[in-house]
């Protein structure tokens, strides 16, 4: 667990008069706050949808018609320091959206709307949790 995210759920905690040990994944949907994860990753899609010209499709690399043409291509680079870069975290994010969110990406309000709320219902605390799902 982060030390960065304790605070948050100590708050949430006393807010709904919870006992210390309560788990706060209930809590956090019954509320409908996000999470520190879940607004990293708004954040990353608003980087998406800010500069989408630095992005490019899938079918855009090559003219194979895949189930993953409207997916980011994701550059081959194997260096460490790129992995965790924002760039390459908001690609990875994205590919990982559903597909009825990514298909809302061309108007920026409804897309938002839409990912939050869905990150909202997970309540996620963990990037891995989010990747592997």
């Amino acid at each position: 667990m982060q030390k960065g995210f304790l605070g948050p759920k100590k708050i949430i905690r006393i807010m709904n008069g919870s006992r210390p040990r309560t788990s706060c994944k209930p809590l956090f949907q019954s509320l409908g706050i996000l999470t520190v994860l879940s607004q990293y990753i708004l954040s990353l899609m608003n980087f998406v949808l800010q500069n989408q010209q630095r992005f490019k499709p899938n079918i855009e690399v090559h003219n194979f018609n895949t189930r993953n043409k409207l997916k980011l291509h994701k550059p081959v680079i194997i260096l460490t320091l790129y992995l965790k870069w924002v760039y390459n975290m908001s690609i990875m994010v994205f590919n990982k959206l559903p597909e009825h969110v990514t298909n809302l990406a061309g108007n920026k309000k409804i897309f938002i709307l839409t990912l939050r709320q869905c990150v909202v219902r997970k309540a996620l605390y963990s990037l891995d949790e989010f990747l592997n799902d």
